[in-house]
């Protein structure tokens, strides 16, 4: 009888804004553990999916971290982003790298994809959205990336490129068996049962941040926040009560909206998911707050959950 090998390791996953690192974390875990929209800055910190699976004879859990886009250190906000972002790195076992196939490689990201490859943890690039790439935008990012793929003096070699889309699944198993491959033996570092280790409030609030960036204008969402008041579990129904927190005053009645339809349907949106995610029904209440240029003071960003 052929003994079951135990492998564990962490996996971040790192990129630009909107290239799709989320979705491809949430496609990995098999569940929705990190929020998605269109709009830049939806992930802010670093957000935990675990997956634990066996494949033949072994039996395995990858700790994928899900990283915020990096950014131009423009604000506090965007500084607490790029550290987590770092921070991600030099603990990864695996460095995972997603580019958007719609778009040319920026000087910048081709700069970062080097400076990873510093690092002694292989490297892997996902060139995600071939569904919507095609072979003509596709091959001239694959071009651009080929010198990386040899070793020299001074960094390591790109392990593999992987072109996928995450909304197709089209190589999403065939990723996953890479990475398999990568991880060291060793105990899990989390229950089996875990999809995250982010705290149910943690969840609630980020669905909420969600649902807000999805129904208001772009020029608001960067200065959005969501925090939890009260959350109370009482004979099967979660009474919520929530601040969405804004930079302007006139950013608050944006948030509100002509008679209040605006505030209604991020909550019922939210609400909805949210009893999917309890698994019971949901009494939510939803407030607006302004608190002034929040993301570049860091005692009020504090509050808010986003620590140094």
């Amino acid at each position: 009888m052929q003994k079951t090998i135990k492998k564990s390791g962490f996996i971040s996953i790192v990129g630009k804004p909107n290239v799709g690192k989320s979705s491809i974390m949430n496609a990995l875990v098999g569940e929705k553990v990190s929020i998605v929209t269109p709009k830049s800055q939806t992930t802010r910190d670093k957000i935990v999916g675990i997956l634990t699976e066996r494949q033949n004879d072994i039996y395995y859990q990858m700790v994928f971290i899900d990283t915020p886009g990096m950014h131009d250190n423009k604000t506090e906000l965007s500084k607490h982003m790029n550290r987590a972002v770092l921070q991600a790195a030099r603990d990864a076992d695996v460095i995972v790298v997603v580019l958007d196939g719609t778009k040319p490689l920026s000087d910048s990201i081709y700069a970062s994809i080097e400076k990873f490859l510093v690092r002694s943890s292989p490297l892997y690039v996902v060139v995600n959205k071939i569904d919507l790439a095609g072979f003509e935008k596709t091959y001239p990012l694959l071009e651009r990336l080929s010198p990386l793929t040899v070793k020299n003096d001074a960094r390591n070699a790109i392990r593999h490129i992987v072109p996928l889309s995450a909304r197709t699944k089209e190589n999403m198993d065939k990723f996953k068996e890479m990475l398999v491959s990568e991880l060291p033996d060793g105990e899990f570092f989390y229950p089996e049962d875990d999809i995250t280790d982010r705290p149910i409030r943690f969840m609630v609030e980020e669905i909420i941040r969600e649902k807000a960036l999805l129904f208001l204008q772009e020029e608001i969402p960067h200065g959005i926040a969501v925090v939890i008041e009260t959350m109370v579990d009482d004979k099967g129904l979660a009474s919520i009560e929530a601040d969405i927190v804004c930079e302007k005053d006139t950013h608050k009645l944006i948030v509100i909206g002509k008679d209040g339809e605006k505030l209604k349907q991020i909550g019922t949106s939210a609400r909805n998911e949210i009893e999917k995610l309890l698994n019971k029904k949901v009494f939510l209440k939803l407030f607006v707050k302004v608190r002034e240029n929040w993301r570049n003071r860091q005692n009020i960003m504090d509050d808010l959950g986003y620590s140094k």
